[in-house]
């Protein structure tokens, strides 16, 4: 029927998601209270058998019953559970990564299931029936780099305590763990050189300095365009700034010395993290590596995962 004293597998075979929990990977076994108990109808047991007492095996049998139907509501508690997907946000070295985890509990209540990838961190559960819950699985990112946890395991005690049931699921667990940002005065290693007319998918404000307004001609950026002056009724104007150019910072490994390899990738980080928030167009330069100059989102978990990943000696 389900494995009780079954041979604990550590990690599960890797079928992909979604993934269900089936009698095969679920195992049971009696908790202390269990074991106690189990220990005080046997004493019952005997001491009924042996002054011949009725009312005794009536309770014991009774007992007994209920610790069997409990057995069989804690296996059948994990039993069918869907793991529909995961995922987690990369984090900083240091801080506390978080899994997501989203389940479908297949119609049936799931009550105190405790999750956990970690020890002693974990989180206890209730799912209701028709309703996918999203569980957040927490896990120490101690260093930069890729993040793998042990396999994800559900346990439960339910509903009386005496049975322990779980199952151990190898998800592939991944999270991208930057490196700890370290604060370093901003300074610009390198910049890069960019024709401001070229560049009409920027958006903000330029590095130049603001000369005023003139005659809107045919070619002149979008980006430039005075539209506070055009409401006015004034007529079609762009900004203009001193110079053509648009110097856009580049941050260099190399250019940071004196460090250890950590210590400058940190600093690097530090420096990104400004840039970023300054709404700045800036690169990054790595041995063997050259990400070039851009402003948005998906461009500043490049640049820290470069510095998450990278390897001197790759």
């Amino acid at each position: 029927m389900f494995s009780v004293f079954g041979k604990f597998r550590h990690k599960a075979a890797d079928t992909g998601l979604p993934r269900t929990v089936t009698r095969k990977s679920t195992y049971i076994l009696p908790t202390r209270h269990g074991l106690l108990f189990i220990l005080i109808l046997a004493a019952m047991l005997a001491g009924s058998i042996n002054y011949n007492n009725n009312l005794g095996f009536l309770l014991v049998f009774l007992l007994g019953a209920m610790a069997l139907v409990s057995m069989f509501h804690t296996h059948r508690n994990l039993l069918g559970i869907k793991i529909l997907s995961v995922s987690a946000k990369p984090v900083f070295a240091g801080d506390t990564a978080v899994f997501k985890i989203l389940v479908s509990p297949e119609g049936l209540w799931r009550k105190a299931l405790v999750w956990t990838i970690e020890k002693p961190r974990y989180i206890t559960e209730d799912i209701a029936p028709g309703s996918e819950a999203a569980i957040a699985v927490k896990a120490t990112a101690d260093k930069r780099g890729i993040l793998r946890p042990g396999p994800l395991r559900i346990s439960t005690r339910f509903p009386l305590g005496l049975f322990y049931a779980w199952t151990n699921i190898s998800l592939n667990l991944s999270c991208v763990v930057y490196p700890k940002p370290l604060a370093t005065p901003f300074e610009i290693h390198e910049t890069v050189e960019g024709n401001a007319e070229s560049e009409t998918n920027r958006t903000g404000s330029g590095v130049d300095d603001f000369m005023g307004l003139k005659i809107y001609q045919t070619g002149d950026p979008v980006r430039n365009i005075s539209w506070k002056t055009f409401s006015r009724g004034q007529g079609l104007f762009t900004k203009d700034f001193s110079g053509h150019g648009i110097s856009r910072p580049v941050f260099d490994y190399k250019m940071i010395r004196g460090q250890d390899m950590e210590t400058r990738l940190s600093h690097l980080c530090d420096l990104i993290l400004k840039a970023a928030a300054a709404n700045m167009e800036y690169g990054l330069k790595l041995p063997g590596a050259f990400i070039a100059p851009a402003r948005d989102e998906s461009h500043r978990h490049g640049c820290l995962k470069a510095l998450a990943l990278f390897n001197p000696d790759s």
